[in-house]
């Protein structure tokens, strides 16, 4: 079965254009972009709930056409579909869905640039397109969000004290698997982050594993440390994502362990994952 992409944000560009023509942006905003996609729209707003209703107008209403000249540009001589169904193609070679994934493209306010939310019952990989200079890492971006898809996709819950562990594991994982189906990248690029932070990363992971086995943090002081930063302990921000990258490439590493495609059908199996 072929990849379902929807492409929501040529109705952004509709919108803009009505700017142009003098109509009131929410007016035209309600009726060229959010009416048509109002279920989805609706399910991302819950799913970040940091743009409420009243901030979302303000933000409309002070849109200019001009800002996206350049995401237009970028869009009309590099198709993002075209890149993600090559991708798509790959990282479906390395591991087989069992459901075809559904990719929504669309243009937010302050959207990230790929993520996995739950729409109509199911997970789906979305990427918002406002952020975008270009689409060089669109695919290892695609790989990275449909292994979350992957793991999402399955079923069980994850205890309440488990589900630290999970983000770090998850994160680690879907870095190591865009790694694994294009290898021809910079592990940077896949870990997402800068190089000079790879590098603080690699020279101090025995840092990043004396925080977490410490036991002196809480879950939530853990998740601060790792993915916004810990000035007082000289920790980078998203450095968690390199130590759970760790846990999981030593795993994977070793002779008659399970692979790649068992740890996506069997969510103890990763947890059992020593960070």
């Amino acid at each position: 079965m072929e990849l379902e992409i929807f492409s929501l944000y040529k109705d952004f560009f509709n919108f803009l254009d009505r700017i142009k023509n003098k109509e009131v942006k929410w007016k035209s905003y309600l009726i060229n972009y959010y009416e048509p996609h109002r279920e989805f729209l609706d399910s991302y707003l819950k799913h970040f709930p940091f743009l409420d209703a009243s901030t979302l107008r303000q933000r409309v209403e002070a849109t200019k056409p001009e800002d996206y000249s350049w995401l237009r540009h970028l869009l009309s001589f590099s198709p993002p579909e075209e890149i993600i169904r090559a991708a798509y193609k790959k990282c479906s070679m390395a591991v087989a869905p069992e459901i075809v994934p559904q990719v929504f493209l669309f243009i937010g306010y302050f959207s990230p640039e790929g993520f996995v939310m739950e729409f109509r019952g199911k997970p789906v990989i979305c990427f918002g397109l406002e952020r975008f200079k270009d689409f060089r890492l669109l695919k290892i971006l695609f790989a990275h969000e449909y292994a979350h898809f992957l793991l999402n996709s399955r079923e069980g819950e994850i205890l309440e004290e488990k589900k630290l562990k999970w983000l770090l594991l998850c994160e680690g994982f879907c870095a190591y698997f865009s790694s694994l189906v294009f290898q021809d990248s910079q592990l940077s690029e896949h870990l997402l982050f800068p190089r000079d932070v790879l590098n603080w990363s690699q020279e101090n992971l025995p840092l990043l594993r004396e925080v977490y086995l410490s036991h002196k943090y809480s879950d939530e002081e853990i998740f601060e440390i790792y993915f916004k930063g810990k000035h007082e302990l000289g920790i980078l921000p998203r450095t968690g994502r390199y130590l759970g990258f760790q846990a999981v490439k030593r795993f994977l590493s070793r002779k008659d362990d399970p692979k790649i495609g068992e740890l996506i059908k069997d969510k103890a199996l990763l947890l059992s994952i020593k960070i």
